[in-house]
C-alpha cells in the first residue's frame, strides 16, 4: 500500500527533501504570501488608510484585476494552463505582440510566478474511487444510519483503506492488526463499519462526550451489532459543529448498553402505570428509530396530537452480527499515551469483565484468569476520521509512545484549532499582522503538544524568525476549498465577508471601536482594529446591507463590552445613512473578493505545511519504519482528504 512517492507531489519534485525545503523557504520568506496567510484580517480591510488592498497588493496586480471579472481571477488563480502566459513573458512575446489574456491585460510576470509557486507546493488531491462515482454506496442502508452523503463517502473509502492497510501491516509484521483505536470516536460511524461485515474488526472507540456514545450505542442496535436495551431519547441540536467532523447528530436514540471492559451511568427511562401512556412512550421510541433509517417523517412530539393505535408493526429484534466488537471508552484524550486504555479493553480486570457477579463467580475467574500463560499480546492501529486540532497530533504520536500501537491512519481537520509551540512570530521581515486578541492568546500558548510536531519544522531559521510559525488567523484559512467554489458559492462569501468588513468601518467611524494605528514602521507590529464577535446570523440578514447592520446591531445591543454603544451609536442609524456606506465602498466589494480568493488560493500551501510536519515528525523517528501522506476521498465531497500514514518496525 505504501507508495514510491511519500508525498504526493509533482513530477517536477525528485526527493521529498528538496520539496521540504522550497515549502518552507516560500512559507517563511515570501512576504506577500506571508501578508495573505497571516498578515491581514478582512476585519481591517476598510478600516486603515490607505486600505489593505492598496498597501497589500503590487500596483501592476491591481490594474490587472481591475480589467477582469473577480470570476476569471478565481479561474487563473485555480484552473487556467498558466505555462503559455509564462513562456510568453519570459520571451518577451506579450510585450512584442500585444497579447491580451480574455479580452483584457495580460497578467503580470509576478503574479504568474507567485500562482505557479503555490500550485507547484501545493499537495495533490487527486483520488481515484476505486467504485464508478455512479454506483450507489456500498454500506448497508442499517450501516449507514445517520450519515449524509459526504459522511458515507468518507466511511465507505476510509473502512476499505484501513482495512486494507491493516492487511499490509499483517504482511509486514508477520502478525495481524488485533484492534483498532478511534480518536474522537464521535457517533462511531467509521467504527460501526469496521466492526461490521466485512470487516469484523474489533474497535476502541474513545470519545469525550457521554451522550455521543449513547448516541453511538442506540445506532449499534440498528447496525445488529447490540441488543435493545433500556432507553433514553435524546434530541440534539441540528446545527453541526464543523462540515468536516459532523460530530453533533441530528436525532440520536442512545441504547445504554453495557461494554465488558466499562460500566456506563445509566439514565433511566421514565415510566408510567397508566398502560396507554406506557404505549405512547414506546411508539414515541420506535418512531424515533425508525426516523434514523428514514421510513417515516414524523416528530416525536408530533405523535402526541396524531397517535392512533396499531399504527404500525414494531420491528423484529434484530439478529447480532458478534463477530466485530466496539469498546466505548469515554476519555478526554490529553496525548497520545496509550498503554492503560488498550490493556483495559484487552485485558480487563475479573471485577470489570463480571461487573456485580457474586464473589464465587469473580474468584472462578481469577483462577481461570491465574491459568492463562500470558495476557493478549494487542497490536493495535490508531486511526481518526476528521479529528479536529491536536488530536490527530496525539494520534500520530501514539506510534512513537506506546509499544502496542504498530500503525496510525490520521485524516485532520478544523486547523484552527491547532494550538501553537513556539510562542508568537518575531519577525524581522515588514509585515501588516494585526494583533487581534486570538493572536496574542493562541500564539503565547506554547503548548508542547501543539504545532509544529517535527525538530526540523523547529529548527528551521528562516531570514525573519527561527522556527515554522503559523497563526491561528493561517491556519484558520487552510480550510478553505477554493477548488469546490462554484458561482453562487464565491458570491456568498464575497456578500458575507464585504457586509462584516464595512460595519466594522461603521463600528470605527461611530467610535464603538478605535481605529487601527497607521502604519508608519513597516519593521514592527501595528495594532488592528478592535475585534467584535458577531457570529452567525439568519439568512434573512444577508439580503441587503440594510438588513445585515440591523440584524447584528439587535445581536450586539445584548453584548457585555459594546452593547450600551451599539445601542447608542448604531441603532440610530437612518437606511439612508446605511446604504450611503454601501455605495461608497462599492467598488471594495470587488477588492475585497480579489483578496480573499488570493487568500484562499495561497493557504492550500499552509495545509501543507501542517500536513508535511506530521509526516516529518514520524519520519524523524527510528522505529517508523514507512510513514507517508495520501488522498483517500474525492476532494470534491471532502477536501480534508489527506492521510498520514505510519507504520512501526
Amino acid at each position: 500500500m505504501a507508495r514510491d512517492r511519500p508525498l504526493p507531489l509533482g513530477e517536477e519534485w525528485q526527493d521529498p527533501d528538496s520539496y521540504v525545503n522550497a515549502l518552507l523557504s516560500f512559507a517563511t520568506e515570501n512576504l506577500l504570501f506571508m501578508n495573505l496567510c497571516g498578515g491581514v484580517h478582512i476585519l481591517d480591510f476598510l478600516t486603515r488608510e490607505p486600505d489593505l488592498y492598496t498597501t497589500l497588493l503590487p500596483e501592476n496586480w491591481r490594474a490587472f484585476f481591475e480589467q477582469h471579472d473577480i470570476h476569471d481571477i478565481i479561474r487563473l488563480f485555480l484552473r487556467e494552463d498558466i505555462e503559455p502566459l509564462r513562456k510568453a513573458e519570459t520571451n518577451g512575446d506579450i510585450q512584442e505582440t500585444g497579447r491580451t489574456w480574455n479580452g483584457g491585460a495580460s497578467p503580470p510576470q509576478d503574479l504568474l510566478e507567485y500562482i505557479y509557486n503555490v500550485r507547484r507546493l501545493s499537495l495533490g488531491r487527486d483520488f481515484t474511487s476505486p467504485f464508478p462515482k455512479s454506483t450507489k454506496s456500498t454500506l448497508p442502508r442499517h450501516i449507514a444510519v445517520g450519515m449524509n452523503k459526504k459522511k458515507v463517502h468518507e466511511v465507505e473509502h476510509f473502512s476499505k483503506y484501513v482495512a486494507s492497510l491493516s492487511d499490509t501491516v499483517n504482511e509486514c509484521r508477520g502478525q495481524p492488526v488485533s484492534h483498532i483505536v478511534d480518536f474522537g470516536s464521535g457517533q462511531n460511524y467509521l467504527g460501526r463499519t469496521l466492526a461490521s461485515s466485512p470487516y469484523h474488526k474489533h474497535i476502541i472507540a474513545i470519545e469525550r462526550k457521554h451522550q455521543y456514545i449513547d448516541g453511538a450505542r442506540g445506532m449499534d442496535v440498528q447496525a445488529k451489532l447490540a441488543k435493545k436495551e433500556e432507553k433514553t431519547i435524546y434530541v440534539q441540536n441540528r446545527k453541526k459543529s464543523c462540515s468536516d467532523c459532523d460530530a453533533t447528530p441530528e436525532v440520536v436514540v442512545p441504547e445504554n448498553t453495557e461494554t465488558p471492559s466499562q460500566k456506563e451511568t445509566e439514565v433511566p427511562r421514565t415510566s408510567s402505570e397508566d398502560p396507554l401512556l406506557q404505549e405512547l412512550d414506546e411508539t414515541i421510541e420506535d418512531v424515533t428509530a425508525f426516523k434514523m433509517l428514514g421510513e417515516i417523517t414524523l416528530e416525536p412530539d408530533e405523535l402526541l396530537g396524531s397517535l392512533t393505535k396499531n399504527t404500525y408493526k414494531k420491528k423484529e429484534q434484530p439478529e447480532i452480527d458478534a463477530r466485530g466488537t466496539i469498546s466505548y471508552i469515554e476519555h478526554e484524550i490529553q496525548d497520545g499515551y496509550l498503554e492503560p486504555i488498550i490493556d483495559h479493553v484487552v485485558n480487563p480486570s475479573p471485577a470489570a469483565t463480571n461487573g456485580e457477579a457474586s464473589a464465587d463467580k469473580q474468584a472462578t475467574a481469577i483462577a481461570a484468569q491465574a491459568d492463562e500463560k500470558t495476557k493478549q499480546d494487542p497490536r493495535v492501529m490508531v486511526v481518526s476520521l476528521h479529528s479536529c486540532g491536536n488530536l490527530v497530533h496525539h494520534g500520530v504520536r501514539s506510534l512513537i509512545l506506546n509499544p502496542s500501537v504498530v500503525a496510525v491512519a490520521m485524516i485532520g481537520c478544523c486547523y484552527n484549532l491547532l494550538t501553537e509551540r513556539l510562542g508568537p512570530a518575531t519577525y524581522k521581515l515588514p509585515i501588516l499582522r494585526s494583533l487581534h486578541p486570538r493572536l496574542t492568546e493562541t500564539g503565547c500558548s506554547y503548548d508542547p503538544h501543539g504545532f509544529p510536531m517535527s525538530k526540523l519544522f523547529e529548527d528551521y531559521e528562516s531570514p525573519g524568525a527561527k522556527g515554522m510559525k503559523l497563526n491561528i488567523t493561517a491556519r484558520s484559512m487552510a480550510v478553505q476549498a477554493p477548488y469546490n467554489w462554484g458561482y453562487d458559492d464565491s458570491e456568498g462569501f464575497f456578500t458575507r465577508h464585504f457586509f462584516r468588513a464595512l460595519f466594522q468601518r461603521i463600528l470605527v467611524d461611530r467610535e464603538v471601536v478605535p481605529k487601527p494605528g497607521a502604519v508608519e514602521d513597516l519593521y514592527s507590529e501595528s495594532r488592528g482594529t478592535a475585534a467584535v464577535i458577531i457570529g452567525s446570523l439568519r439568512k434573512a440578514a444577508f439580503t441587503s446591507f440594510n438588513a445585515y447592520v440591523r440584524a447584528a446591531t439587535v445581536k450586539l445591543s445584548r453584548d457585555p463590552v459594546h452593547g450600551a454603544k451599539i445601542q447608542e451609536r448604531i441603532a440610530p442609524l437612518t437606511d439612508e445613512e446605511i446604504d450611503r456606506y454601501e455605495t461608497d465602498f462599492r467598488q471594495s466589494r470587488k477588492n475585497l473578493s480579489v483578496v480573499w480568493s488570493l487568500m484562499a488560493f495561497s493557504a492550500q500551501v499552509v495545509e501543507a505545511v501542517i500536513v508535511v510536519d506530521r509526516w516529518q515528525f514520524l519520519r524523524e523517528h527510528d522505529n517508523v519504519k514507512e510513514c507517508w501522506v495520501e488522498p483517500v476521498f474525492d476532494y470534491s465531497l471532502s477536501p480534508r482528504n489527506l492521510a498520514i500514514i505510519g507504520l512501526k518496525k
